[in-house]
């Protein structure tokens, strides 16, 4: 069942859609022009345990509501499914598993040969290489074990929106050449918010490689995996580096 403007049920999940495509994509790019700006020095500085906590639960709630129950908002009230018929759609199966978590693997590694060669690129352009990551952003913001809750999450969400839902949304009116592309090009904008282009270009590439695997295995946990691990590995990596320092 297609959009219906002529029935009510359809405008609300359609409004929902666009709150969740103006925060996700529009506001990225708001924040990245400076055309609107969320950041308070007075407030970073003066950030306590029990602010940090909200942030934290705040960031959680809203991720949940905007790449997961909006998506499936969306299948139940428009498509007419069931959930189980949702997760399906949105290639959320356990069927070849073991085959989802290999390619996720070797995601991981092609992902991290990417940074390794934009890092890499900076270094010889004379370029600051701590632009290629948004992670001294963030940490203004979270303690260590906070931001790892974070950053381990915050993946399954986003490969639930980019590469559940809207590969499969993208994928019903274009191939998938165009649908691979468009995704990760998405995939890009949300990452604007720090106005770094560096990040941005990583993971717009990144996404490409996570939709490649999705369409590949036909199972979303390889992307999942992927990103999950890739993030983890490069915030541990991080740790390590600046206790080094």
């Amino acid at each position: 069942m297609d959009l219906n403007f002529r029935k009510p049920i359809h405008i609300l999940a359609f409004l929902m859609l666009l709150i969740s495509f103006f925060v996700i994509l529009i506001m990225p790019i708001l924040l990245f022009f400076d055309i609107i700006s969320f950041q308070d020095p007075e407030f970073v500085q003066n950030i306590d345990y029990f602010n940090e906590i909200f942030l934290l639960i705040f960031q959680l709630i809203l991720a949940l509501v905007l790449f997961i129950l909006i998506p499936i908002f969306w299948y139940l009230l428009v498509n007419n499914t069931t959930l189980k018929q949702s997760l399906y759609k949105m290639r959320i199966r356990l069927e070849n598993i073991d085959i989802a978590f290999l390619y996720g693997i070797l995601a991981t590694i092609a992902m991290y040969a990417l940074s390794f060669i934009l890092v890499a690129v900076l270094e010889f352009s004379g370029a600051n290489i701590q632009d290629i990551s948004n992670i001294q952003d963030i940490e203004l913001y979270f303690s260590p074990i906070p931001m790892f809750i974070l950053i381990a999450i915050m993946p399954v969400a986003e490969e639930i929106f980019f590469r559940g839902f809207l590969l499969d949304k993208i994928n019903n009116y274009a191939g998938k050449n165009i649908t691979i592309f468009s995704t990760a090009i998405l995939f890009g904008i949300a990452h604007m918010e720090y106005a770094k282009i560096y990040p941005v270009v990583l993971t717009f590439l990144m996404g490409i490689i996570l939709a490649y695997i999705v369409f590949k295995t036909k199972n979303l946990f390889s992307a999942i995996i992927a990103h999950v691990t890739y993030n983890v590995i490069v915030y541990v990596m991080y740790i390590l580096a600046s206790s080094l320092n």
